[in-house]
């Protein structure tokens, strides 16, 4: 498995129930993730597929990804399966996860992780020197908006 590169989490104060139900809907998932204008597939049964199109500052382009890991209302994860944007050369073994923890009745622990191994000399420095960081702000925000949908559902 690839090393765990952002993880970012976030008390949202909503059910498990509301927020796994955020993060399994498929047309949720461009409110949530951004830089994601469209998306299609299955995101709750184990090894189906979503493609997502990507505007990402301009640059446009598509993601497969597949459902690996699933465990209801606790955890999901996706790995990267091939993509336009030029990822799949710069980076290994992609994946994310969100892990869920019941804190109480009306509050959830949302984790986020992403992991991948650089796949050359370049992408390894420019995963120390950005890459990282820029996946970590983008995982603030994808909890943030988790976090929009489920306190006003």
């Amino acid at each position: 498995m690839s090393k765990l590169q952002a993880k970012n989490e976030a008390i949202i104060d909503a059910p498990i129930a509301t927020v796994w139900s955020i993060i399994t809907d498929i047309t949720l998932l461009p409110k949530i993730n951004p830089g994601v204008v469209k998306a299609s597939g299955i995101m709750d049964r184990l090894q189906s597929t979503r493609t997502c199109e990507i505007n990402n500052k301009g640059r446009k382009g598509t993601t497969t990804e597949r459902l690996v890991e699933l465990v209801p209302e606790r955890k999901t994860a996706w790995s990267l399966e091939n993509d336009t944007l030029g990822m799949s050369r710069m980076l290994k073994d992609v994946r994310f996860a969100f892990l869920l923890e019941k804190l109480s009745d009306s509050r959830t622990r949302v984790v986020n992780e992403t992991y991948y191994d650089p796949a050359n000399v370049i992408a390894t420095i420019m995963n120390g020197l950005m890459m990282k960081k820029m996946i970590s702000r983008t995982q603030e925000q994808i909890l943030q908006n988790i976090r929009s949908l489920a306190e006003n559902h």
